[in-house]
């Protein structure tokens, strides 16, 4: 079996942009047991990693709210 590296450093980036996402979240939200909540926790994970992405910066807890602001526009 051979391994192809070609896409690991694509690979270590999207992890960090997950982790980064992951600890922007507030902590109440990552401390909720709920189910339900860990799936919407990691809903928000992937907004905000993919938010990140495609603005070259990493994932803060203003961009969190930013998110909220534009998805829920009341």
């Amino acid at each position: 079996m051979s391994i192809d590296y070609r896409l690991l450093a694509h690979f270590e980036e999207s992890r960090s942009r997950f982790e980064a996402a992951r600890r922007a979240l507030p902590e109440n939200w990552r401390s909720d047991p709920r189910h339900e909540a860990q799936v919407m926790n990691e809903y928000w994970v992937g907004l905000l990693a993919r938010s990140a992405h495609q603005g070259g910066g990493r994932a803060t807890r203003a961009s969190t709210a930013s998110l909220v602001v534009s998805i829920d526009d009341r």
